[in-house]
């Protein structure tokens, strides 16, 4: 049996064949293109890939660039508490322990509240990027508290406990804060948090 890679999947057309015989499934078939709620985008790493990170003390580079984005949701949002009890029911029924959402922590190391995702893919398939009506936003830098969607991949994987990790294919900017023009959150100050009821994906 043969299987595609994600590169494949995405450029190869329903029905073709690849060379050497076999017939690939469809996309949707294969690996589903699924879209978030609407989060808060956090550290966008969407012009440019992230850099491997270099240990300081050998100089040596760990990991691969990547093209990546944090995105924060809001528990008061019930397309979020939908979408994030499906993924974790997802990850339990295939007896993983290791889930994408993760809690925010302000400067005092404090739960918000709210709850983060961070998505990424390859610095070799740079992601499009869309606003509200469409249109692709090309030289755009995404500033954090830029609300958008994100169009994503997931991905099962057994090692380290098993779960699920989410490939980055486009992000739609909903409302665009350009990068440098932060919220106050994002310079460090304290937000009193609406009441809330706490959700734990877990």
């Amino acid at each position: 049996m043969i299987t595609a890679t994600v590169r494949e999947i995405r450029e190869t057309p329903k029905g073709k064949r690849k060379k050497g015989g076999g017939n690939f499934m469809s996309e949707k078939e294969k690996k589903e293109r699924k879209v978030t709620p609407i989060g808060e985008a956090k550290w966008a790493y969407l012009d440019k890939p992230k850099p491997a990170f270099t240990d300081p003390k050998t100089g040596k580079s760990k990991g691969e660039p990547k093209y990546q984005i944090d995105v924060v949701f809001d528990p008061k949002d019930p397309e979020w508490g939908a979408w994030g009890r499906n993924l974790s029911e997802a990850i339990k029924a295939m007896g993983g322990s290791q889930s994408p959402i993760k809690k925010e922590f302000n400067q005092n190391d404090e739960h918000t509240g709210r709850y983060y995702v961070t998505f990424k893919t390859s610095d070799k398939f740079q992601p499009k990027v869309f606003d509200k009506a469409g249109n692709i936003l090309e030289g755009v830098k995404i500033g954090n508290g830029s609300k958008v969607r994100v169009s994503y991949i997931e991905n099962e994987y057994t090692a380290f406990g098993g779960g699920i990790n989410l490939y980055l294919n486009a992000v739609q900017v909903i409302e665009l804060v350009e990068f440098g023009n932060y919220t106050a959150e994002a310079y460090g100050f304290d937000v009193e948090p609406e009441e809330v009821t706490e959700w734990e994906p877990f």
